[in-house]
């Protein structure tokens, strides 16, 4: 009885249900562990708009700390409306790689959106590993030097063989979270908030008390120039934004 009890607790509708009611509420939601041996994502970040140039620094993580020969990997990058715009399929990999982002990259577009990376391995015994890779993602423009930030939160994940997938990793309660940002952003010319939606359903969430919306891995950027004592209330659990900040020739991305 008590494995049973334990098994709908963990279940997707006893987590909504937990969540619902605040019991015990789970931020992540840890059933991709049923499907094998699993590569976790975060959701990356991506910009080409206002000349901006995006890198992406990642490593070989099944080659280099597992041995497993002829791994690779698959990035997938999204539009800031949650549209797939480009899959990649990477099979030769160094230990340390790197993919510029621009909009020659991109066919052109110059905007915004997110991007997700899993780790391959079609035919090597890779029994109940999971694994993460927390890359580096650098942000520049025709001003300043590089600027990089590493991942933000998990939010989808894929088996190692490529058959089973999901995205949403993050959890939501029936109760609203309030997320304060402990910096003042009265000092710079510009700030931005860069937000995903890292849940399975729309939200709704607000910023310095005004109103939005994000569908399923959606994502927005938000001005909040001069503001101070920022406060984000939404009912994902874990609703974190990244920062751009920008002071004459001075630029800056990290998490919020």
């Amino acid at each position: 009885m008590k494995s049973l009890l334990k098994d709908i607790a963990q279940s997707t509708l006893g987590l909504k249900l937990r969540n619902f009611m605040g019991y015990r509420p789970v931020i992540l939601n840890l059933n991709y562990r049923k499907s094998g041996s699993t590569s976790i994502s975060d959701a990356f970040p991506w910009r080409t708009d206002n000349g901006y140039k995006t890198k992406f620094n990642y490593s070989d993580i099944l080659g280099l700390f597992y041995k497993i020969e002829n791994s690779f990997v698959e990035i997938f990058f999204y539009s800031k409306n949650n549209e797939l715009i480009k899959k990649l399929t990477l099979t030769q990999l160094d230990y340390s790689n790197e993919i510029i982002i621009d909009k020659a990259f991109l066919n052109g577009i110059e905007d915004y959106g997110v991007f997700y990376i899993f780790h391959r391995a079609d035919s090597q015994n890779t029994d109940n590993l999971t694994i993460s890779n927390r890359c580096y993602v650098g942000f520049s423009n025709e001003i300043s030097w590089t600027s990089y930030v590493h991942g933000n939160g998990y939010v989808g994940y894929q088996s190692l063989d490529g058959l089973k997938n999901d995205f949403g990793m993050v959890l939501s309660s029936f109760f609203k979270k309030r997320y304060r940002i402990q910096n003042s952003f009265i000092d710079f010319n510009k700030s931005e908030l860069f937000f995903v939606n890292p849940t399975s359903e729309k939200i709704n969430f607000s910023v310095c008390k005004n109103q939005y919306f994000l569908e399923k891995g959606s994502s927005m950027l938000i001005d909040v120039s001069g503001k101070d004592n920022i406060s984000i209330i939404s009912r994902s659990l874990f609703l974190r934004p990244i920062v751009f900040n920008y002071k004459d020739n001075f630029f800056d991305v990290y998490h919020a």
